[in-house]
């Protein structure tokens, strides 16, 4: 029992550095953690917002990934009073793409944090309905960078879940203001193509 313990670790280990070799390839797909604060009740504030962004990254050189992919984003808000009538509606639906580069640190653990820096864009359509009834649409498109740290957990010799930590900043409503903020966001990675040697 005790090899297999001490041999475990070492091979997880070389697991994780042989994919973040030069010209690995991953696929990743992840989504926003849902850890919004509310302090209005659920009778009379509901929301939504769902966002998903599949990317593929190849590894450049050992540990220095470029990818990007497309980026999907779905919400929704309705606001009633005292009385449950509605207030106020609001749904938009966002399509778009992001570009970004990772970089790894070394690391002797399955779990591998890295720094990740990128670029998005998003054409964004918004239906909104106030509460005498007026319903208004828009449609503007945004550029927003980011940049932040992430954690890599391999779970497998071809799989790993990771989190990130992001600040985004950028334009906001087609330019007419600018938005920033912290995202958490979690989802896994499916690594191919390893290097041969």
């Amino acid at each position: 029992m005790k090899p297999i313990l001490i041999i475990l670790p070492l091979f997880i280990c070389s697991v994780a550095s042989a994919q973040l070799e030069k010209g690995t390839w991953n696929l990743s797909t992840s989504t926003d953690a849902p850890f919004n604060l509310n302090f209005e009740s659920r009778e009379r504030f509901k929301s939504y917002n769902f966002k998903f962004t599949p990317n593929i990254g190849y590894m450049l050189k050992d540990r220095w990934e470029v990818g990007g992919g497309p980026v999907l984003n779905f919400n929704k808000v309705n606001i009633k009073d005292n009385f449950g009538n509605l207030n106020y509606s609001s749904r938009g639906n966002s399509y778009g793409f992001n570009l970004y580069t990772r970089y790894y640190l070394k690391s002797k653990h399955k779990v591998v944090p890295y720094f990740v820096a990128g670029i998005q864009y998003m054409r964004t359509n918004t239906t909104t309905t106030d509460f005498s009834g007026f319903k208004s649409t828009a449609k503007f498109s945004d550029w927003t960078a980011f940049g932040g740290v992430g954690l890599n957990w391999f779970t497998g010799p071809r799989t790993a879940l990771f989190s990130e930590l992001t600040y985004t900043g950028g334009g906001a409503g087609g330019g007419n203001g600018y938005t920033h903020g912290l995202n958490l966001n979690v989802g896994f990675r499916i690594f191919f193509g390893k290097k041969k040697k």
